[in-house]
């Protein structure tokens, strides 16, 4: 019994999501990032609300998980995003009497997912808006109401509290490759909405806003999973049949290993079975595989089929497989097996 191992790859592609980092801009939109402000004083009975409305501006940090391949994402996060509005007046009288005057100066609102990862669905781009907070924790709110005087500021530990409301989406459009990533420009729509209530003396303030934010940017990924793991590596666009750092095993069965660039793959390559008698043992490494590896096996290294005996849930193994992998005998005088990878 002859026990020769080799190791082969492929390049078929399979669909994967990859984490990205974008920062997305605000637009200048009539129909968007325009939020419809209403404050009603309310005291003895006294209701008599008024509206604005203040215009934005700013940046939101976003993380998506995109496949390249069909440009879908499934997660949205937003992190430490600021949207910045324009000054608002507020002023009701009644018999010519002035009832308020207040003024809304230097607001800004924080925008972030409140349980990261926010969740997308793939399909259609939409998500459940409420996953999101968009809280006024800067500004002044400064006038007079029911002949108490208003001086009320907005902190991050006193905000006006809002979330988004409904379905927000998020769509990405195709803009070409450059090198090793996909291009792709964002859209993303945000409805948010604000009710709460400031106390000023002996006066209740109710306020309530409305709008949707709409912001575009865009974003490069990697094309493929094992580039990304290049990309990681600090080898970008390293081949996926080449040896980067000279080990004698191919980057793209490193990858698919779960290995590093720098670590040692030989101690996870199939090896004899140091108990049965032609058989082969793979030991791979705990933090389990990145890729489906499949084993297959050749009496002669004419035809290639996919290895008998291997003692696992399936062949091929599934990504993040671990552990030990036993491969039985299977009778004949000579076996060839190879582990075939295919870049995804």
């Amino acid at each position: 019994m002859k026990l020769i191992l080799a190791c082969w790859l492929g390049s078929l592609c399979s669909l994967f999501a990859i984490p990205a980092n974008t920062t997305l801009t605000l637009v200048n939109d009539p129909n968007f990032n325009k939020i419809r402000v209403t404050v009603s004083p309310q005291a003895s009975g006294i209701n008599l609300p008024d509206t604005d409305t203040t215009t934005l501006t700013g940046t939101l940090p976003a993380i998506l998980d995109i496949d390249p391949i069909t440009g879908k994402t499934r997660e949205l996060t937003l992190n430490n995003g600021r949207a910045s509005g324009t000054n608002m007046n507020f002023a009701r009288s009644s018999f010519f009497v002035p009832v308020y005057n207040i003024n809304v100066n230097n607001i800004s609102a924080a925008i972030n997912t409140i349980a990261p990862p926010g969740i997308v669905t793939p399909a259609t781009g939409q998500f459940a808006a409420n996953q999101h907070r968009f809280d006024i924790d800067q500004g002044t709110i400064t006038g007079t109401a029911l002949g108490d005087p208003v001086n009320q500021s907005f902190t991050p530990a006193n905000p006006a509290s809002g979330t988004g409301t409904g379905t927000g989406t998020v769509i990405l459009t195709p803009a070409g490759d450059s090198g090793i990533f996909r291009v792709f420009t964002v859209t993303m729509t945000l409805p948010v909405a604000i009710d709460d209530t400031f106390v000023s003396g002996t006066t209740s303030v109710a306020l309530t806003a409305t709008g949707t934010v709409k912001a575009t940017g865009t974003v490069q990924v990697p094309r493929t999973q094992y580039l990304a793991w290049t990309v990681a590596e600090r080898i970008p666009g390293a081949p996926f049949e080449g040896d980067s750092n000279g080990d004698g095993v191919a980057n793209g069965l490193v990858w698919a290993l779960g290995l590093t660039n720098s670590a040692d793959p030989r101690p996870y390559l199939p090896r004899p079975h140091p108990l049965v008698p032609g058989g082969f043992l793979i030991s791979l490494p705990d933090g389990g595989t990145a890729a489906p590896i499949l084993i297959q096996s050749s009496p002669h290294l004419g035809s290639w089929s996919p290895a008998s005996g291997v003692l696992a849930p399936a062949n091929p193994l599934p990504a993040a497989s671990s552990g030990n992998i036993a491969i039985q005998p299977n009778g004949s005088p000579t076996r060839f097996i190879r582990l075939r990878v295919t870049e995804s």
